[in-house]
């Protein structure tokens, strides 16, 4: 099974970036989570083993009482990390 990244976009309802933010860094998927300004609320960067487990989370994640939606960005390839 093939390690991939992906980069989630949540947007929250009723602005609660901390309920979002406490669930999201119990997840081992996630590596890195930034609160953000724009179309989303919260950025976070996840580490998944093929499609079947990004699957899982999104669909989780979709589940959870303050999130309205959330758009995933799966990376085709590093050009460049840190």
């Amino acid at each position: 099974m093939e390690e991939m990244k992906a980069v989630i976009g949540i947007k929250t309802r009723e602005g609660r970036l901390g309920e979002i933010g406490n669930e999201l860094k119990k997840r081992k998927e996630v590596e890195s989570i930034f609160e953000v300004t724009g179309e989303f609320d919260v950025i976070s960067l996840c580490n998944f083993k093929g499609t079947i487990g990004l699957e899982r989370f999104v669909k989780e994640v979709l589940q959870w009482k303050y999130v309205e939606r959330t758009t995933t960005f799966v990376v085709l390839n590093i050009v460049k990390d840190k």
